[in-house]
């Protein structure tokens, strides 16, 4: 059985942080003190689980910037990611948020055009991996 649910960062740390470590820290390599960072306190948080089981996370700012987008290694390619994202932009646009954007690790390009985003601007690094800015384009 698979359920997502939004919520804050006191509710979704316990939840969120092993998967972020997890995917970004270990995998990635992402440098520790980089993962969790001031806006987390400020999103609203969404947790994919699967029997139970906590095994997907993204976050969503109040300005429309979705991140943190992590699924665990074993739950790749069956489409949490994409029940993730859509979550996440549901969620907001209940909120009355129209613009959605985020940085994409250029490897997951495809993955976000895929639902719906654009790529802008050119290529940037952030916590030692390529990035692009990509945007929710309008339909």
């Amino acid at each position: 059985m698979q359920e997502i649910r939004i919520m804050n960062w006191e509710d979704a740390k316990s939840l969120a942080y092993p998967i972020r470590l997890t995917v970004f820290v270990e995998e990635q390599k992402v440098p520790k003190a980089l993962e969790l960072d001031a806006d987390d306190p400020l999103a609203w948080h969404a947790i994919v689980f699967e029997n139970g089981r906590a095994i997907a996370t993204g976050r969503l700012m109040r300005d429309g910037k979705i991140g943190r987008l992590a699924v665990l290694k074993q739950h790749r390619g069956q489409g949490f990611g994409s029940k993730l994202l859509r979550a996440l932009v549901d969620h907001g646009k209940n909120l009355d948020i129209l613009d959605f954007y985020l940085h994409a690790q250029t490897s997951a390009i495809g993955f976000y055009e895929r639902l719906g985003f654009k790529p802008i601007d050119s290529e940037f690094n952030e916590a030692g991996i390529a990035h692009i800015k990509m945007v929710l384009e309008h339909r």
